[in-house]
């Protein structure tokens, strides 16, 4: 994959997961966060079944290989995205965005336990840091937890960059042999059986009133933020260490400041246009290939 065409993928990315979080705020007005979280990835899967078809991936036959993707199914997107959902309910999606920031931290310990190459460096670790300051900077506002349930909204918000951390991590060491179709369509369908189930359980969607606003925040989140997304993720991570291509997470912030301005009409503020440059030189700082002596 040629250099050009790699940053087009990376844009792209950060567009369309940095506008994924207020879509989900948007649908939680009147989704229940398990239902809206199941039909997102039940119609991911589908279309991506479909693409499959259309071009001849065919479907893994080893029972090895569908357990790992139940697991990453279940891991990897129904229970981090069902985290994110759920948490959102009670805290501000800046918050949420904050928190899922974390998820740098843990791919690189995990990266530097299992994959060869992917060491921790000081650079690294300072890049992080910068990076992670410059997204509460953006979010400084949205910091506070003021519903009763917050702190464990926030607790269980922070499962969904763990979960993800370790899917990814597993993929990156094991799964580079995989599609990207065949890493999305079928866990997507396990999580959609598996966040169905927990509404079932815990929720009551008998209520639910289909209104526009709710269907096009699953399509949106359905085809852009999952189908396109995730593929363009996998793609990537083909290409790029893990440990490098979760930084991108720090640029989702900058990515919704952007979209809100370009988009909205939305003013750009100080303190948000500093926590962008100090996301930037953390990015920088982290990604920089080292002096050769």
């Amino acid at each position: 994959m040629s250099v050009p065409i790699r940053v087009v993928l990376v844009v792209a990315l950060c567009l369309i997961w940095g506008s994924t979080w207020p879509v989900i705020k948007i649908g939680l007005e009147t989704l229940p966060p398990f239902h809206g979280a199941g039909f997102r990835f039940a119609l991911a899967a589908a279309v991506l079944f479909g693409l499959s078809w259309a071009q001849g991936v065919a479907i893994p036959r080893r029972a090895r290989t569908h357990l790992a993707l139940l697991a990453h199914g279940l891991i990897g997107i129904g229970l981090s995205y069902g985290a994110v959902y759920w948490g959102e309910q009670y805290i501000p999606s800046g918050l949420s965005a904050v928190l899922f920031a974390t998820n740098p931290f843990f791919v690189m310990l995990l990266a530097h336990l299992v994959i060869a190459g992917e060491r921790v460096t000081g650079r690294r670790l300072v890049g992080m840091v910068v990076g992670f300051a410059g997204v509460a900077l953006i979010f400084r506002d949205d910091l506070q937890m003021a519903h009763p349930l917050a702190v464990t909204a926030a607790g269980v918000t922070l499962l969904s960059p763990l979960a993800a951390a370790v899917s990814n991590v597993a993929i990156k060491r094991w799964g580079g042999h995989l599609h990207p179709y065949t890493l999305t369509a079928l866990p997507m369908t396990y999580a959609s059986v598996g966040l169905f189930t927990m509404s079932w359980m815990t929720e009551d969607p008998s209520g639910v009133v289909w209104t526009p606003t709710a269907v096009g925040s699953v399509v949106y989140l359905g085809l852009f933020g999952s189908v396109a997304a995730f593929v363009i993720f996998y793609t990537l991570l083909k290409q790029v260490a893990v440990s490098t291509l979760a930084f991108v997470t720090y640029t989702f912030p900058v990515a919704a400041l952007l979209l809100g301005y370009l988009l909205l009409g939305e003013t750009l503020a100080g303190q948000s246009l500093a926590g962008a440059g100090v996301v930037i030189v953390g990015i920088a700082v982290a990604t920089a290939a080292p002096r050769r002596t």
